[in-house]
């Protein structure tokens, strides 16, 4: 049941502690293994760090908040409130394209004011996107049929598997058959954007279709696979073990080329976490043969630079500048982080300083202090030059409200302004 427009999306985030607040960890999350006790020692810093100090608003929000709890409906209404201001001092604030997801880091269902806040949202005539929910805590069907009737135009939902047992052994459903069924009354009566995480010889290919089978039946908006994480490089900076210990993870081949052939086979949106979306050609279209002709547009590179990207853009980077790069002035180097955005201090003390310019440009949202980066690239006794680079070169449109060549412009955009850090 689309709702057929396109909306800005505004995040209202209610906080929640993972696992506390989920009805009990789910056997593959993220933050199963997180010390909480060392979140406030951790030299994780970001580039809004004032020079004397490790956190700021941004990385706090983004890394610490996750224990700290609900929120209470009031900071949340002014939280939401605040954006709305700066959307509308951008010129972006349009009441009747808005949409509001209301996040958690835990279980949305589980926020004690939810309904509160709902209904604040349906009062703005609003439509209201939760955002996500796993079931579990859905004992029977009155639950969903609550939120339906507050006028909830959307639900995002952990569905793992459609086989009950897989969801009571990995997800500790007590309750997985209210579950399901809660979640094909959804289907049935608004948009519903489900998500399974992709674990080897636990959801494999089988598991995956059938379940796509079964919500295609049903009358699914969008499908999310999320690439089982494991280790320190794939994204647990937070862990200093294992989620599972012993499991092995797909690699990002293998997982894009099982994306591709879900994607393939099915007519609703299919996506893939790590960026992976195979209708759009992403990550970096602009990298791909048949589009090669838009590189022409972007300026040429006159300086010479390093670049430092993730595991997962260098393949990509690299023959976008084999093509822009003609007197090979930039070099990419690649730390094994396989996500730009969580690249820490510690993948830069990994790097051979011999093979890094006197100018680097570094990921724009890498969580590292300024101050440290300037540390960490001169020890050495060479003074580099450090610049962070865009904070997205390649967008990643999740409910898919932009269109192919809306997402080709988007990267030549961000090219440019990495062509410009790279020239200055």
């Amino acid at each position: 049941m689309a709702l057929g427009l396109v909306f800005i999306e505004i995040l209202s985030l209610v906080g929640g502690n993972p696992g506390i607040d989920c009805g009990g960890f789910c056997e593959f999350c993220y933050f199963k293994r997180v010390d909480y006790k060392i979140l406030d020692n951790s030299s994780i810093g970001c580039r809004y760090c004032p020079p004397i100090q490790m956190e700021c608003d941004y990385c706090y929000s983004k890394i610490k908040i996750v224990k700290s709890g609900f929120k209470p409906p009031s900071e949340v209404l002014k939280e939401f409130q605040k954006e709305l201001f700066m959307q509308e001092l951008l010129g972006f604030l349009n009441f009747k394209d808005l949409k509001v997801n209301v996040g958690s880091w835990a279980d949305i269902l589980n926020y004690p004011y939810l309904n509160e806040l709902i209904s604040y949202f349906k009062e703005l005539e609003l439509p209201v996107n939760l955002g996500y929910t796993s079931g579990k805590s859905i004992h029977n069907e009155k639950i969903a049929e609550n939120i339906i009737s507050m006028g909830v135009d959307e639900v995002s939902f952990s569905v793992f598997s459609m086989d009950p047992n897989k969801r009571k052994r990995w997800m500790n459903d007590k309750t997985p058959e209210e579950s399901l069924k809660a979640l094909k009354l959804f289907c049935e009566t608004i948009d519903v954007n489900c998500a399974t995480v992709v674990i080897p010889d636990v959801i494999d290919r089988a598991d995956i279709f059938r379940t796509c089978s079964i919500l295609e039946d049903w009358g699914i908006k969008m499908f999310i696979l999320s690439r089982f994480a494991n280790f320190k490089n794939q994204g647990l900076i937070l862990n200093n073990k294992p989620t599972i210990d012993g499991k092995n993870t797909h690699s990002i081949n293998d997982f894009h080329e099982l994306v591709k052939d879900v994607a393939n086979e099915f007519n609703f949106r299919i996506i893939g976490l790590p960026a992976s979306d195979p209708k759009n050609d992403i990550p970096f279209i602009i990298s791909r043969a048949k589009y090669k002709k838009y590189l022409e547009e972007l300026p040429p590179i006159n300086s010479r630079a390093t670049l430092l990207t993730s595991k997962l853009a260098a393949p990509y980077l690299k023959k976008i500048f084999e093509v822009i790069d003609e007197d090979n002035l930039v070099n990419i180097i690649n730390v094994d982080k396989e996500i730009a955005d969580l690249i820490t201090h510690e993948d830069i003390t990994q790097i051979n300083l011999n093979e890094v310019k006197k100018k680097v440009i570094v990921p724009g949202g890498a969580l590292i202090r300024d101050e440290q980066l300037k540390k960490l690239f001169n020890k050495d006794g060479n003074q580099r030059i450090i610049i962070r680079g865009p904070q997205v070169l390649s967008p990643f449109d999740i409910y898919g409200n932009m269109d192919k060549e809306e997402l080709i412009r988007g990267e030549l955009k961000a090219f440019r302004i990495l062509i410009e850090r790279i020239n200055q």
